[in-house]
């Protein structure tokens, strides 16, 4: 027997005596409120972690490359801030590996992967809040860009949830999340001010945040009941009928369906019409996420808002994001998956253009942050129900493993956003260029997933096959 035979069977034989025992013990209804609890304080710092940065964005900028030289000169504010989404897309490599680092829920379990991507995001926190330059700066904002999109949680919650009230579910711990976001302008209001040079500060907390939160991890959470049960049924079939399996359906070039892996997801994805469609609709769509999502700060400081201004608007953004989040998931769970999404398209558009036209004309903050939210809300929901739908069409044995091939494959669409918006904000505003590149990803999108794309509302997981 070779060696690495031995180390698989071991793994797999103290894997599956592990997943008999939990199966055995079961789980209370208390648990799962606990559970739920856990996940939303999870997914607070995950929504303020993905926005942190970007709310002080203008901040840095001027730090690092307006008021101090940086590879000898210095620069105006756009070509500043130009430059440092060039250099930061360098660190989008790391997301070449994320979707196998992803893949190993469906192996070692989803609780593991859970904890070390919630440490992992207070990690990054802190790099950054000790960062002395620019270069331990975007060490930081790769670590964080690593793990913060996890998604791990979202798993737990379409694993355990009840298939009626999945959407629902979500949605609510989802706009707990969003509705954290508000730490962001207190914490600004608090450490910030109107002085712009005190950005550093409002990273500590949250980075203490998420390690109190792996700790209650680690200590509470257990695996999902599906992946237990669908592991444990793997798992006890012998290992050499498993691999005479997966040899004879090498032979016969079907699905390796009990492999997991990212290769083999990424197969199955383009293998079938339907979630092929999904996920030519996803990467498109996510072409518009750098358009969407990381430029507003930037452009409210363009145009001339204060910091403090800026803060105000920032008050309001996340409580429109958190409320559309809210009604959103009883929304799918009554009309469906597809007209949620294409109707938080149109919204998408809608507040988008209203936003540009809102900071260009020096509106009310509150109004201004009212539209930002409605943009940014609608647009993440319509993300976020694709990835729901996406888990809701494949195998319980492949799910984690399908959602990191997605995570890869819609770098695709990333890079060309990020492409579009680096070469934009050398000849245009930032807030025109991001409208160009924003508006006709989500339009062609929605309509590529409304008419090619199948519903999947009340679906059954563990009927999936």
């Amino acid at each position: 027997m070779k060696n690495r035979e031995r180390k698989v069977r071991a793994f797999e034989e103290k894997q599956l005596a592990s997943l008999q025992k939990k199966s055995a013990r079961g789980t209370s209804s208390l648990y799962f409120l606990l559970l739920l609890f856990i996940i939303a304080f999870v997914n607070i710092i995950d929504e303020v972690t993905s926005n942190l940065s970007v709310s002080v964005q203008s901040s840095f900028v001027t730090e690092f490359f307006v008021n101090n030289p940086f590879l000898g000169r210095f620069y105006t504010f756009e070509e500043g801030l130009s430059l440092h989404t060039s250099v930061s897309v360098i660190s989008y490599v790391l997301g070449i590996i994320t979707p196998f680092y992803k893949a190993l829920a469906d192996k070692w379990g989803r609780k593991p992967l859970f904890a070390i991507s919630t440490l992992g995001m207070s990690a990054g926190l802190l790099i950054i809040y000790f960062s002395p330059n620019y270069l331990m700066f975007l060490l930081g904002y790769a670590v964080i860009g690593f793990f913060f999109g996890h998604d791990i949680q979202i798993i737990y919650i379409l694993e355990e949830a009840p298939d009626k009230f999945r959407a629902a579910i979500y949605s609510t711990l989802k706009a707990l999340g969003i509705f954290g976001v508000v730490c962001i302008p207190v914490l600004r209001n608090a450490l910030m001010g109107n002085d712009a040079t005190q950005w550093r500060k409002i990273f500590l907390a949250p980075a203490i945040a998420g390690i109190i939160a792996t700790v209650m991890v680690i200590v509470f959470a257990k695996d999902t009941k599906v992946f237990v049960k669908e592991r444990t049924a793997y798992l006890s079939i012998p290992y050499e009928e498993r691999m005479e399996r997966k040899r004879r359906e090498k032979e016969e070039k079907k699905a390796q369906r009990n492999q997991s892996g990212v290769f083999n997801a990424a197969k199955f994805i383009f293998a079938n019409k339907d979630t092929k469609s999904l996920i030519i609709s996803h990467i498109i769509f996510d072409a518009g996420m750098p358009a969407i999502a990381l430029y507003y700060e930037s452009s409210m400081h363009i145009a001339g808002m204060s910091t403090e201004d800026i803060t105000k608007s920032m008050f309001v953004l996340p409580i429109v994001y958190a409320t559309l989040t809210l009604f959103s998931g009883f929304i799918a769970d009554t009309i469906g998956r597809k007209k949620l999404i294409t109707g938080a398209s149109l919204l998408c558009i809608t507040g988008f253009i209203l936003f540009a036209i809102g900071i260009n004309n020096l509106w009310n903050p509150y109004l201004i942050g009212g539209f930002c939210g409605l943009y940014q809300g609608c647009y993440w929901i319509g993300r976020d129900y694709m990835n729901i739908m996406m888990t809701e069409k494949v195998p319980t044995d492949i799910r984690a493993s399908v959602v990191g091939a997605e995570g890869l494959l819609v770098i695709i669409g990333l890079a060309v956003g990020y492409l579009l918006v680096i070469v934009g904000m050398q000849f245009l505003p930032v807030w025109l260029t991001c409208l160009l590149v924003a508006l006709p990803c989500v339009a062609v999108a929605a309509v590529i997933l409304v008419s090619k794309v199948r519903e999947t509302k009340g679906v059954n997981l563990d009927a999936i096959k």
